[in-house]
């Protein structure tokens, strides 16, 4: 809601009130005293979305107003504070616990800074839009100030990894794509597939109390297993976890679009429950791009910012929600010395926040096939290549060079999933960077041979009391047709799904057969029976 707007929702009296207060009515101003409602919003937001008139309007509050205003302008990000919270925030901060903290704001709103609106059955102390981006750099500036370093001290303590995110939930959902992943009656997964996805994730080392979730998963195996079930790339049926139906067009999506899902997701889940961290990620994102931030002085000045009353410390709740995940997915750079944690957003950080147009990703398009059957994938490569990787070769090795194997089984595996040798050629030959070897290409095409030498058959077992009606069978023109081939001196193999159609033929030529109470028939030929 912008400033217009929110005057507007007010009524005509308090809109007078605060032109006559900045001297917008006549006689002192251009406005007739029985200026419309839609005229005094007008001039109103004309004069205070002007800097210059906002420091003045500024300078006349003392220094209770003054915090309460810059709590409200910063808290949760602009979105606005709960009036009870507000209250209560600011009889702490001046330590007048009996203070009615209704008479500070409203200081704030008859100079037209601060408003109300409903949400619910909550009421909510906030500040207009476009009067918040005029207001906001002046409180900014001194946290800044306080919080800022120079970027000569700030050593980032892991290596760039953009594409860690996209390509760790690939190889989540490949996982799935290839196992069935029972789940035990505590709704976890049994421990061989926990441990087989946290290798895939490289945690193998981290403590299992570091979870975001309420479950006994590491936090980036926990973030991506809720994730994929809020989107359906996993499903859960019958007590196992399978790969969605979403899943294959979700991989083949754009990049950005994917990271937008998982920001978005982290941010619904982690960050909009909780008012504190939509403060600070509000204030990290906003902070000058030459600089880094310390966390520990941030959550100093988030001693007059803080609304919450969680029963989980602040600074914990920051560091594992806010800090640790938003660098997991590259929005954040972090670094850690003897002086504390300091943070810096990235380019990356601010697109997803949206405060900054989407920088360039520059994706590995070549994968490296060798002679000894090894597939040598950078951890850059695009997801939908490494996607297709996954389905015709065994990971040995998820490092930065990730080191996959042709076999006979991942080749089998794959042609399950529609692949043939003939498209698994093609995509090794378009791709890799270097000559696919002769024994390569024949392997492939040798082992895709095999497939489909064998094949199952849905088929019933129709038995004879005695050799002689299994032949008459045999040699019936209207029953021969349902008729496979003899099993045996009584025994003939029919087709499954003409079940219903021989048993009415056979009926119809006097046989009448003893049906199987596990097969019922339909409707339709118990009447013809």
């Amino acid at each position: 809601m912008n400033l217009i707007q929110a005057l507007s929702a007010s009524s005509r009296e308090r809109a007078k009130s605060i032109a006559s207060f900045y001297g917008l009515l006549a006689p002192t101003g251009a406005l007739p005293d029985n200026a419309s409602h839609e005229e005094l919003a007008g001039a109103i937001a004309s004069h205070l979305l002007v800097p210059a008139h906002t420091v003045v309007a500024m300078h006349g509050l003392n220094q209770e107003e003054m915090l309460a205003l810059r709590l409200i302008t910063l808290a949760a990000g602009g979105s606005g504070v709960v009036i009870e919270q507000c209250h209560q925030k600011l009889n702490q901060l001046s330590r007048k616990w009996r203070r009615n903290g209704a008479k500070v704001i409203e200081a704030l709103i008859s100079r037209g800074l601060v408003y109300i609106r409903r949400e619910g059955y909550r009421h909510i102390y906030f500040v207009p839009e476009d009067l918040r981006e005029v207001l906001s750099p002046f409180f900014l500036e001194d946290i800044y100030r306080a919080s800022c370093v120079d970027l000569q001290r700030f050593t980032p303590r892991h290596r760039a990894d953009f594409a860690a995110p996209l390509r760790h939930l690939v190889l989540f959902l490949s996982y799935f794509r290839k196992n069935e992943v029972r789940i035990a009656q505590s709704g976890t997964m049994f421990k061989k597939a926990q441990n087989d996805l946290i290798a895939l994730m490289g945690e193998e080392n981290t403590p299992m109390e570091d979870t975001l979730f309420p479950v006994r998963y590491p936090p980036r195996l926990a973030f991506l297993l809720y994730f994929a079930k809020s989107k359906g790339l996993v499903e859960e049926r019958n007590g196992m976890l399978r790969l969605g139906s979403q899943a294959a067009s979700w991989v083949k999506t754009d990049s950005r679009s994917c990271r937008q899902e998982l920001f978005d997701y982290w941010r619904q889940t982690f960050v909009s429950q909780d008012v504190d961290l939509q403060t600070m990620l509000w204030i990290m994102m906003q902070a000058p791009k030459d600089l880094a931030m310390s966390v520990e002085s941030l959550l100093e000045e988030m001693n007059t910012l803080s609304t919450s009353h969680s029963s989980h410390g602040l600074n914990l709740r920051a560091e594992r929600n806010l800090v640790e995940a938003l660098e997991y997915l590259g929005g954040l750079e972090v670094a850690r010395n003897l002086n504390g944690l300091f943070v810096r957003p990235t380019a990356l950080g601010r697109a997803m926040f949206g405060l900054a147009p989407w920088p360039d990703e520059k994706w590995d398009e070549h994968v490296y096939v060798q002679s000894n059957f090894e597939i040598l994938v950078p951890c850059t490569v695009r997801p939908e290549m490494l996607w297709a990787v996954d389905a015709f070769a065994e990971l040995l090795k998820p490092d930065q060079i990730m080191v996959y194997k042709l076999t006979r089984n991942s080749v089998y595996r794959a042609m399950l999933h529609s692949h043939t040798p003939q498209t698994i050629e093609e995509f090794l030959i378009r791709y890799s960077k270097t000559p696919v070897a002769q024994n390569v290409k024949y392997s492939i095409a040798h082992w895709g041979t095999s497939y489909g030498r064998i094949e199952f058959e849905e088929t019933i077992l129709l038995k004879c009391d005695t050799e002689q009606l299994a032949e008459e069978l045999m040699l019936h023109p209207k029953i021969r047709p349902y008729i496979k081939h003899r099993v045996g001196p009584l025994y003939l193999s029919v087709d499954g799904e003409q079940y219903d159609q021989l048993v009415t033929v056979l009926s119809d030529e006097g046989y009448m057969p003893k049906v199987n109470g596990s097969r019922r028939l339909t409707t339709q030929t118990v009447g013809q029976t």
